[in-house]
């Protein structure tokens, strides 16, 4: 069953690949005026088109696959031209034969599509409009589109790596903080419904934690493959070492502090005095570290376990658990690109 796509998917769609979008339209445009000026080619078509190969929404390094558009478009260009030196088939044959062979000569290199792609549609031009227009005037215009594809990706339009996973840390902390704050509500005035808001919103904030570990990956390549990431390449690995090692943690024990007080609260015990005021503490302090601001954290509650009916000493022992991870990532958010850090 294909899953339904809702507006706020489209939203969000959208709000990730405008600026891979817009880097594509300018690198394109700016292609095609430098092939102009520089090269001289009334219609430089296949800058603009090298330009937005480079730059396209969801390429995991556009240095490679610049690297890589060039590969096939050379190793295309050799084969077709080969090719034209040897004995003339039908048109149906000729264009399979030479497909097969720039494809196969591709796969010397990698499996990366684009080195296949660029090398069997190279030889296919350079068989329907020969050498002089498919081959080296093409090769130019494809070098100039590929530089200005690695100039943006690189250097001019190159997202800040940190930011990536700092963004991403805090909308995911944020969702937390509203599922916990809508439990101490709930627990304020035994408020079962609310309490079933909570568990929701702990549901929902999976996808901000799908979110976060796409992040850090998208900032580890960045990190490997611009000069911009490299730069803040340190930054980065103990960003996203931080968060790996305990955003997974947090979920989990968030999602099961919401369980139990929704269970606890279909019973008849009331929950302790003070359980509500400290859980809307501990959403005051994931709050904090959603909005990189200081936060005091709260002195623990001395309690008898007798004297706390037996579903809520679950519903306490998993806040603990939520208590303990938002410490342990609050200690460790002392550096500059934290989202504690401001």
């Amino acid at each position: 069953m294909e899953e339904r796509l809702t507006g706020r998917d489209l939203v969000e769609r959208w709000s990730s690949g405008w600026r891979d979008a817009l880097a594509a339209a300018v690198g394109a445009g700016a292609s095609w005026w430098l092939a102009q000026q520089l090269l001289g080619h009334p219609h430089p078509v296949f800058a603009a088109v090298a330009a937005i190969v480079c730059l396209s929404p969801g390429l995991p390094s556009r240095r490679r696959q610049a690297v890589n558009m060039v590969l096939g478009v050379v190793t295309g260009i050799v084969v077709g031209e080969l090719l034209l030196q040897g004995p003339v088939f039908a048109a149906p044959l000729q264009i399979a034969l030479i497909t097969f062979l720039a494809i196969m000569a591709a796969v010397t290199f990698g499996p990366a599509p684009v080195i296949s792609i660029q090398a069997a549609v190279s030889a296919l031009l350079v068989l329907a409009l020969g050498p002089t227009v498919a081959g080296p005037t093409r090769l130019a215009d494809v070098a100039v589109g590929a530089a200005v594809g690695l100039a943006f990706s690189q250097v001019l339009l190159t997202p800040d790596p940190v930011r990536l996973i700092d963004g991403a840390a805090r909308r995911f902390l944020h969702r937390l903080a509203q599922g916990l704050a809508d439990d101490a509500q709930a627990l304020a005035g035994r408020d079962r419904q609310k309490a079933h808001s909570a568990l929701d919103r702990f549901l929902a904030a999976h996808d901000s934690l799908d979110a976060l570990e796409a992040g850090i990956t998208k900032a580890r390549s960045i990190s490997r493959w611009s000069v911009r990431g490299r730069l803040a390449a340190r930054d980065v690995a103990e960003l996203a070492a931080r968060h790996e090692r305990r955003a997974i943690g947090l979920y989990a024990s968030t999602l099961l502090f919401g369980e139990a007080v929704a269970n606890a609260l279909r019973g008849t015990d009331e929950p302790p005095s003070w359980l509500g005021e400290r859980v809307a503490d501990v959403a005051s302090l994931c709050e904090a570290l959603a909005g990189g601001q200081e936060a005091c954290e709260a002195p623990p509650e001395t309690v008898a376990e007798d004297a706390v009916p037996p579903p809520w000493r679950a519903c306490i022992a998993r806040l603990h658990a939520v208590e303990e991870r938002l410490r342990e990532l609050r200690q460790t958010a002392g550096g500059p690109s934290s989202p504690a850090a401001g």
